[in-house]
């Protein structure tokens, strides 16, 4: 096998991270290659370079953990479940357990080397800061404050400019963390069935754009409106023509009143009611009245069979697949982790979609936090209220697993968009031949799965959850919480009512009941 450069390595996984779909990555991609020699040749370059990447005047060491002999490596770790979980033994002092845990002592006892645990006093991976340094953990290690880091560290070109990145270990990305939307009775769900889209990603009910949106198909209502006028004003001038022609003018109601009877018929017909007054000596009366009824016939029993089924079986509404809902969603709060390759790139992005999420930071609506608390922020913010969780999909599917594990619900929901795809490794000093000897052995790991079998068990119930239904069957009694939209609209009527019945009297239009006859 050939030694491959590092130039060469940094190139293939440049191009992998570009190139791999979702559907076609898999834990075996990576490069191979070995550190050149043989024989006694081979161990001698090990002992050499371990003794060239630990300084053999560091302090003592606290948080020593591994093999007994071998030299001592300071470790950087910080936690971000499922990959590492911190386990605090007080005073000052930790320790680690996860897949990336096993990992490290794989590593040790392969390499012959124990290692002491450092935390990044931020609690970050890493990005450059505005002093021209790195925080977090790339900084510990450039500036030779640690010379491993476990991250794992997504591999960017920025990034590999200060610090030497192993074999990869695994190949991720980025996901939408969002609560799972709850069937619940809508009260304005009469008007749904000439309103509903399925593809429509509705607002919440109480945002101001709500009534807006749920008349989203406004034309079929608009048309219904138009019909009911003009098929009333057809009634009225076949009927008007034939009485005036024929039986001379109507000197019992007034020209108003016969045009508002025949559009009360109109009207009225949608709703299954009887026809005022019938005209049937005149044909244009008789073929528009005809064909008004069939028309109110077939939009009166759409109407009742949609609506019958939207209250036997309610879809569960999903707004957040892709990361343009996500920004257009003024009101969601955005939560990310701190120091990441995805927040380096947004602050220095000038066009596109990641300078659109970049600006959420304007409207105060971006969040960021420590590694170490993105898993709790799932279920104290995402969990009940208006946010979104920005997170690789191995900490999405942690938190799917770990919410069906104890309480056996799907209270969350992952978008179908996958985004920003990353390698993750191993970080170590620059120019460290340390790198090589553990790439070479991360490489077998990776190749037989071990790493993903770590992983597997943390992730008992991942996948319970990704098949949750969107359409609920509701087998409950009729309540005042769904319905209260029909009584609003009752009593709005019943006000719009009263209003003319007090301007028809104060205008004269109607008299109080004294003995004198109502006016026409």
């Amino acid at each position: 096998m050939k030694c491959a450069s590092g130039a060469a390595r940094l190139a293939w996984w440049a191009a992998a991270a570009v190139l791999l779909t979702p559907a076609m990555a898999t834990p075996h991609l990576g490069p191979r290659y070995a550190p050149c020699g043989n024989g006694t040749a081979a161990g001698a370059w090990r002992a050499a370079a371990l003794q060239e990447a630990v300084r053999l005047d560091a302090a003592p060491p606290t948080n020593v953990t591994g093999m007994e002999g071998g030299m001592v490596l300071r470790v950087a770790a910080e936690e971000w479940v499922p990959h590492i979980a911190v386990v605090d033994l007080g005073g000052g002092n930790f320790n680690i357990r996860g897949p990336m845990a096993n990992l490290l002592d794989a590593l040790a006892t392969a390499l012959n080397f124990r290692y002491t645990l450092v935390r990044p006093p931020d609690g970050a991976w890493g990005i450059p800061t505005s002093e021209g340094d790195w925080n977090g953990m790339i900084g510990m290690v450039k500036r030779n404050e640690a010379d491993l880091a476990l991250g794992p560290f997504g591999l960017t070109f920025s990034r590999s400019r200060v610090v030497d990145f192993s074999s990869p270990i695994l190949i991720d990305y980025y996901r939408i963390l969002v609560r799972r939307p709850r069937s619940e009775p809508n009260p304005m769900g009469f008007l749904q069935p000439f309103s509903l889209n399925t593809k429509t990603q509705w607002p919440r009910f109480n945002s101001p754009s709500f009534f807006i949106s749920r008349a989203c198909r406004w034309h079929v209502w608009v048309g219904l409106g138009v019909g009911v006028g003009v098929v009333g004003s057809v009634l009225f001038l076949a009927r008007w023509s034939a009485h005036h022609h024929e039986k001379g003018v109507d000197e019992g109601k007034t020209v108003l009143t016969q045009f508002m009877t025949q559009w009360w018929s109109a009207y009225g017909s949608l709703l299954s009611q009887p026809v005022v007054e019938v005209s049937w000596t005149r044909g244009s009366w008789r073929v528009a009245a005809g064909t008004w009824w069939v028309v109110a016939l077939v939009v009166a029993r759409s109407y009742s069979s949609g609506l019958t089924s939207l209250l036997a079986v309610r879809t569960v509404p999903v707004r957040y697949d892709y990361l343009r809902q996500v920004i257009a969603d003024k009101q969601l709060h955005l939560v990310f982790e701190k120091a990441t390759a995805l927040v380096e790139h947004m602050s220095t992005v000038k066009q596109g979609i990641y300078k659109d999420l970049a600006d959420t930071r304007l409207d105060n609506r971006a969040h960021f936090l420590g590694s170490s608390k993105l898993y709790d922020a799932a279920y104290d913010q995402v969990r009940d209220g208006p946010y979104a969780l920005l997170v690789e999909d191995t900490t999405c599917r942690k938190v799917y697993s770990d919410d069906y594990t104890r309480y056996g619900r799907c209270d969350f929901y992952i978008g179908k968009e996958s985004y920003w795809p990353l390698i993750f490794s191993l970080i170590g000093r620059k120019g460290s031949p340390l790198i090589p000897l553990i790439s070479a052995k991360l490489e077998q790991m990776v190749a037989h799965d071990l790493y993903f079998k770590w992983l597997g068990d943390e992730l008992p119930n991942a996948t319970a959850c990704l098949g949750a239904q969107t359409r609920v069957t509701v087998n409950e009694a009729y309540s005042l919480k769904g319905l209260w939209g029909v009584f609003a609209l009752f009593a709005g009527g019943m006000l719009a009512a009263s209003i003319v019945l007090l301007l028809e009297v104060a205008s004269g239009v109607i008299d109080l009941p004294d003995g004198a006859d109502s006016k026409h």
